[in-house]
């Protein structure tokens, strides 16, 4: 299943429940212009850019108890520090085989430079 996430060319992200991303396939990897190395294990909020972080942290409380939210739209910041908008975006809840939440997970549609 993850090879198929790695070759699909819709950007797929993830992080755990603490917000430390734990997967990106190769579209995210090129969208946020970072190596596997450079981003696993680290907290998520580095692809915002400071004058996000309220925002992306309210969205995140209300996938949180909503279990998703579709057209997501914000703006977000690669490696290099070049700011791009995410224009149409799902998040969802990531639950294990008990039903737990585990993390989150987003699919980003369409996306935009700045």
């Amino acid at each position: 299943m993850v090879e198929s996430f790695d070759e699909c060319p819709l950007p797929i992200a993830s992080h755990d429940i603490n917000g430390i991303f734990n997967y990106l396939n190769k579209a995210a990897l090129s969208l946020f212009n970072v190596s596997l190395e450079e981003v696993i294990g680290k907290p998520t909020t580095m692809t915002a850019p400071d004058s996000e972080q309220k925002e992306r942290n309210r969205l995140l409380k209300q996938v949180n108890s909503d279990g998703f939210i579709n057209n997501y739209k914000g703006i977000r910041v690669t490696s290099d520090g070049k700011l791009f908008q995410i224009e149409d975006a799902t998040i969802w809840n990531v639950i294990d085989e008990k039903s737990h939440k585990i993390g989150q997970a987003v699919i980003i549609y369409k996306s935009n430079k700045l």
